[in-house]
């Protein structure tokens, strides 16, 4: 296998790198996508010395059952014993980096700079990284509540609602789980969810809320104790995985008969991909084949034309749905104070190979890299501090 395919380098000749390679008059740069980092914002935060090992660990004591024996006079009673419960875990390093040429370097079409601002993009990368994983950890809570009167994940029949919103809070009250930062329970929830709980009537009714500011990152209101943070990289319950265990898949661009949908991760096992249902904004189609290919090579044959569909590049293609006639099923969470631990966001470097500082690996100074790397813990620490709320959603 070459190297180019080994690094994945990005050369001259790359079909991502051609918009560079063109001799044009006019150039106008378009902002890309950035995520913001929501959880982190709470829970307890602990940094890692160096030199100390890599567990970390969360103790609690156990509340003292109620004295509710009245005392004998001049008896000393029986004292009460103490439980302490550890939870405990280790951070795991993550990294990713992107090669280029030196070639793509001095020929790219001026001012490519501009374009390819490398550390902001492995930047964005990191922390769209992080948030889908501690997104994944918040969805693997064990106390579950379905959005109407569905008693599972199979069953639901409804959007998410304000009452449901109130059930959660009064779950975590009940628990006597203190206010996530000292006033209120705090709720992430997809884009998706906020356009249905926007439309509910106790939402809208005049003087909800008591403080209008948003003052977390991505808050989009406060209502009955709680503040409700938009989250993209909320879970959203599919019924697979696509190969590699990718969640996503993200388009390159689609080919003018709107059948071929070119992706940007690598397709290997082709025949997993066969007759699979995916969705593309919210729309599904059948996939008839896959080819095999990265780097933006590989892609996706399906049966339906997208050609007057609204697709562009960077879309993501998502697998089928895990509810009932393939719908999504989404993932609320509200949380109360330390629901979970977090650690690692200090250790975390972006790193500059120049052309040619790999020595003799790269002896006529060809290749060069930027990437990034960091260690990462996100843990659940106290299941009863945590709420997830399933439940369909509806875009109209």
């Amino acid at each position: 296998m070459a190297t180019d395919e080994i690094l994945n380098a990005n050369l001259t000749t790359s079909s991502g790198m051609a918009p560079l390679m063109e001799a044009i008059l006019n150039r106008y740069v378009r902002e890309n996508k950035t995520t913001e980092r929501k959880y982190t914002q709470f829970g307890q935060k602990v940094s890692i010395p160096k030199g100390k090992t890599k567990t970390i660990a969360f103790d609690k004591v156990s509340p003292l059952p109620k004295a509710i024996v009245p005392l004998s006079e001049g008896v000393t009673p029986r004292g009460e014993a103490l439980h302490i419960t550890r939870i405990k875990g280790e951070p795991d390093q993550y990294g990713n980096y992107v090669t280029y040429t030196d070639q793509l370097d001095f020929y790219a079409n001026d001012p490519s700079p501009e374009v390819l601002k490398y550390t902001d993009l492995l930047k964005e990368n990191q922390a769209e990284t992080y948030e889908y994983i501690d997104s994944l950890e918040l969805s693997s809570g064990t106390n579950v509540l379905y959005a109407g009167t569905a008693t599972s994940r199979s069953t639901l029949a409804d959007v998410l609602t304000v009452k449901d919103i109130r059930r959660a809070a009064t779950q975590l009250a009940r628990n006597k789980i203190k206010k996530a930062d000292g006033t209120d329970y705090i709720a992430f929830v997809h884009p998706d969810v906020v356009y249905n709980i926007w439309s509910d009537d106790e939402w809208q009714k005049p003087n909800t809320y008591a403080d209008a500011t948003a003052i977390y990152s991505g808050e989009v209101g406060r209502l009955f104790g709680v503040r409700f943070i938009q989250d993209p990289e909320a879970v959203v319950f599919r019924s697979y995985k696509f190969e590699d265990k990718y969640p996503e898949l993200s388009i390159i661009k689609v080919d003018a008969a709107g059948k071929k949908i070119y992706v940007a991760e690598t397709i290997t096992t082709t025949s997993s991909y066969t007759s699979k249902k995916i969705l593309i904004d919210n729309i599904r189609y059948t996939i008839t084949s896959a080819t095999a290919g990265s780097n933006g090579n590989g892609y996706l044959t399906i049966t339906e034309s997208l050609t007057n569909a609204f697709v562009e590049p960077d879309m993501k293609i998502y697998p089928d749905g895990a509810g009932s006639g393939g719908k999504p099923v989404y993932s609320t969470i509200v949380i109360g104070a330390n629901a979970f631990g977090t650690s690692g966001d200090d250790n975390t470097e972006m790193i500059n190979k120049a052309l040619g500082s790999a020595g003799t690996a790269d002896p006529l100074n060809q290749r060069g890299t930027y990437g990034w790397k960091g260690d990462h813990f996100f843990k659940i620490i106290e299941q009863q501090a945590l709420v997830r709320i399933e439940s369909l959603a509806s875009v109209d």
